[in-house]
């Protein structure tokens, strides 16, 4: 992570009156200039189609009655080098919904004569994307009039976000084409609303001075950014892609054992009215409890109660009306207390595990709130002096003597697994004196694990048909519990039934089931009958198929040559396949030469078998193991020998065996 040294310089921008929304902010086109007409080639990326010449984006703070809002003015200017470059531009996209809204859109072509082509209004068109639970998302596009190798296009864009923390702005730098000059100009609040200075901070690039504008915006620049390009399996985007936060604080620059020392003391006073409970919740607790022995079964026991007697907010279970009532609800000078939660029967995930530690002091268990890092944002390190590096609250409950962290919130995981991204983190646990960071533990393969079954029939035409197993564990099951949850079983099983068909097109899937969508504490199961004819290629007298059912169809997991960013898996895993295939009568086996199992050192293991019965079955066994040790992060030094690696994976699980049919 390229933080730049002397990490945080706390410049005072200049706090002025005035209702900020009025401010007119470049509402005419800035004047084309010669250097922009005649550049005939990118000067960032000599080989992008397209530049951006400059991308400026004003943002400004207001509160309108009780409200804040934040408004975004985004306004790009573009040079089209080539097709691919005029392919790239071709259309825009402007997602919007309940927090954010799309007010203004303007768009227009200047060709390489002179002439200007403007976006009319009614090419501007909405879709909706994405309805679940009453959450609606909807999506503002537009295609550029006119465009050729040449031209210059230029569009602006007004939003404004609602309900959201409006004492940060995580200002994206990077975009998806290069840039020769990226500016923010931002404008905080006046002193009227809030008493705090606000503060830069940038990552992964080196931005200008801050520098004072008109109309109270400082601006700040970062020159010749190349485009960014996601790579599979690269280390989480924050820590690669260049970004600048600008926070509102208190004070000067921090000293940071002692910001984390008040941090953790504050949360934990902020929470203990939280904590307390009644008499209802107590009988509650320790009726879960019952039959418990030892303290992870009783923090077990508690977390499958709320699991099954109350709801996530935004479980798509809980419907528009339900969502609105409770969050009408919601005192804005305080957090919820565990009553109010518990009557509600429905809380945010932060309420939920605060109920769930009430519940468990309320059974003599000790338990604290804890900030949590989030392994899929920035890599947390102390030295990043402020809470929004820490924005997961879950609880820390001692176990055996050490503190152990626990999500009542989610229902894809087990009880005694959190989020594969707060794995690995630090984590800050509360208390009255001592706060105190801990590391979280990664999860070893064995607790996320896909263990697949296949017994078949091959037939002598080469259509394969029988009977598939799938069980999923810890984060394998999390992942595809993800959207299934509250789905209706006709929508899961034909989910699965895309599933089987986008590897095997002519398969017949039948039988479909799923077990234990919901109940995290058994495997995530399918099971189905497939039929698929063509399965095994029939050349003359001889069959060729590959055996690896469950291999079928799937790419290596790394193609390109090159890598620039490191590498890092999500989580530990372990696959562990056995495949049964009854041969036709009349066919032997012409050529199964196993090739073998791969040794690799400590991060893992992969052994492939294979033999015949005496029943004329050819059992597969194939099992991976991967991140033993924790071994989930490579240096893009470690690319090629880690490609080399799963290369060979999947070489090895393309074997082809070949059956002869015996003469008659």
């Amino acid at each position: 992570m390229l933080l730049r040294k002397g990490f945080l310089f706390g410049v005072f921008l200049c706090l002025t009156q005035g209702v900020f929304s009025q401010i007119a902010v470049e509402t005419a086109w800035l004047p084309i200039t010669e250097a922009e007409k005649n550049q005939k080639a990118p000067l960032v990326d000599k080989t992008a189609g397209v530049e951006a010449l400059f991308w400026r984006v004003h943002v400004w703070d207001e509160v309108i009655s009780s409200d804040w809002q934040r408004h975004h003015v985004h306004y790009v200017r573009l040079k089209v080098f080539n097709e691919e470059g005029k392919k790239k531009i071709s259309s825009f996209e402007f997602p919007y919904g309940n927090d954010i809204s799309v007010t203004q859109i303007d768009a227009r072509t200047i060709q390489p004569d002179g002439t200007i082509v403007v976006l009319k209004k009614e090419d501007i068109h909405e879709r909706e994307v994405v309805r679940l639970g009453g959450i609606r998302r909807k999506v503002k596009s537009f295609a550029i009039p006119a465009v050729e190798p040449g031209s210059i296009v230029e569009y602006r864009v007004r939003e404004v976000h609602f309900k959201q923390n409006i004492r940060y702005l995580r200002a994206q730098i990077q975009r998806e084409y290069p840039i020769q000059k990226m500016t923010y100009y931002v404008k905080p609040l006046s002193r009227d609303y809030i008493n705090m200075t606000m503060r830069v901070w940038p990552f992964n690039c080196r931005n200008s001075p801050l520098n004072l504008e008109m109309n109270g915006f400082t601006s700040t620049t970062v020159e010749n950014l190349p485009a960014f390009q996601e790579e599979p399996y690269m280390i989480s985007e924050a820590n690669v892609r260049a970004w600048i936060l600008f926070f509102y604080s208190e004070g000067d620059r921090r000293d940071p054992n002692k910001y984390w020392e008040k941090r953790g003391k504050d949360i934990y006073t902020q929470l203990k009215q939280s904590l307390r409970v009644n008499d209802e919740i107590r009988q509650a607790a320790a009726k879960a409890v019952e039959g418990a022995t030892g303290e992870e079964q009783k923090v077990v026991a508690l977390i499958g109660y709320l699991r099954q007697n109350l709801r996530n907010l935004y479980d798509s279970s809980v419907t528009a009306a339900e969502r609105g009532k409770i969050i009408k609800s919601m005192p804005k000078e305080r957090a919820r207390t565990s009553e109010e939660v518990f009557k509600s029967g429905i809380g945010i995930p932060d309420e939920l595990n605060t109920l769930f530690a009430a519940m468990a002091q309320a059974v003599g268990l000790e338990a604290r709130p804890a900030l949590v890092a989030d392994r899929n944002n920035v890599l947390f390190e102390p030295r990043l002096a402020d809470s929004y590096f820490l924005d997961n609250i879950d609880m820390a409950v001692k176990i055996g003597g050490a503190w152990k962290l626990f999500d009542a919130s989610t229902k894809r995981l087990p009880p005694n697994m959190v989020g594969w991204g707060e794995e690995g983190s630090q984590a800050l646990v509360s208390d009255p004196k001592a706060p105190v960071f801990i590391q979280t533990p990664l999860s070893p393969p064995g607790d996320s694990v896909s263990l697949r079954r296949g017994t078949f029939l091959l037939a002598e035409d080469g259509t394969l048909e029988g009977d598939v197993q799938l069980y999923y564990t810890g984060h394998a099951a999390a992942e595809r519990r993800e959207g299934k949850v509250g789905d209706a079983p006709e929508k899961q099983q034909e989910e699965v039934k895309e599933m089987v068909t986008g590897t095997f097109a002519s398969a017949e899937v039948t039988d479909i089931k799923l077990e234990n969508v919901e109940n995290t504490s058994q495997a995530l199961a399918y099971k189905y009958h497939v039929r698929i004819p063509g399965f095994a290629q029939r050349t003359g007298k001889r069959l060729l198929f590959s055996p690896l059912y469950f291999q079928q169809g799937a790419s290596p997991r790394f193609s390109a040559s090159e890598r620039k960013y490191p590498i890092a898996f999500r989580y530990a895993w372990k696959e562990d396949d056995e495949i049964r295939i009854k041969l036709p009568a009349g066919f032997k086996i012409d050529n199964g030469e196993n090739p073998g199992s791969l040794e690799f050192g400590p991060p893992g293991a992969y052994k492939l078998t294979m033999g015949l019965t005496n029943d004329g079955q050819f059992v597969v066994g194939r099992i991976l193991e991967f991140g033993r040790g924790g071994a989930l992060m490579f240096d893009t030094k470690a690319y090629p020998a880690l490609k080399q690696l799963f290369d060979e994976f999947h070489r090895r699980d393309g074997a082809i065996i070949s059956l002869k049919q015996e003469a008659q």
